[in-house]
């Protein structure tokens, strides 16, 4: 993966649209972060572009490829575990097309008298990539956290983590000019479009009562005058 969105999203039942660096959770990192210069439309995105370990090499396969190995904190899991019970979501980027992926799940155990047992919270600890392509040119790219590998973070305990990923190609008929097409039907695109219009009420607001605060100076500096 060349790059990453160095954040990640949670979206709830309020308007609000926000984005946390990915880092901020214990992922593994590289030695180095280098943070990408943004464009304005990803800085009012909330974009922050970094690099990753995740390296996709061009219709070649890899299965669970090793990461890292992380010894999780207590503190470190209890950052987890708030992330999945939220439903945040990472959101990845290559060649630069978009593609999301769950941190984790919640499971009820049901085990109780009442039939209503405490909530399971499970980390996902692998990631799989499958990419489509044609000729030469990537046309679409998924993440898929397997339920197969989950860590268990429902306690606050210092928990051992080996995170993997693997990578998937296949060849699609899709042509390059028409890959844009499922980003532009995407469900995301109401809530962002939700938060623009936001934004842009917010802005006209702002701005008119700031012009009117410019007129009343104004006036007052004009009285002032006619007066002398």
């Amino acid at each position: 993966m060349s790059e990453q969105v160095g954040g990640i999203c949670t979206e709830d039942l309020t308007p609000a649209y926000e984005t946390y660096e990915y880092y901020d959770l214990p992922f593994c990192s590289p030695g180095q972060v280098i943070h990408k210069k943004e464009s304005i439309r990803e800085v009012l995105n909330g974009d922050r572009l970094t690099n990753t370990l995740y390296e996709l090499k061009f219709a070649v396969n890899k299965s669970h490829v090793f990461l890292c190995r992380k010894n999780l904190s207590s503190d470190e899991v209890a950052k987890f575990r708030s992330a999945v019970a939220n439903d945040f979501y990472f959101q990845n980027y290559y060649d630069d097309l978009p593609f999301w992926g769950f941190i984790g799940k919640v499971e009820d155990q049901n085990w109780t008298f009442d039939g209503k047992g405490p909530n399971k919270y499970l980390l996902f600890s692998h990631v799989r990539f499958d990419v489509l392509y044609n000729d030469n040119q990537v046309l679409e790219a998924h993440a898929f956290s397997d339920p197969n590998h989950t860590v268990d973070i429902t306690d606050d305990i210092e928990v051992d983590v080996e995170f993997s990923y693997s990578v998937f190609w296949k060849e699609a008929p899709t042509k390059l000019k028409s890959r844009m097409v499922r980003y532009s039907k995407a469900s995301l695109l109401p809530l962002l479009q939700t938060v623009h219009w936001f934004s842009f009420i917010n802005s006209v607001v702002i701005t008119f009562l700031l012009t009117g605060f410019l007129v009343v100076v104004l006036m007052q500096h004009l009285k002032n005058d006619l007066r002398k």
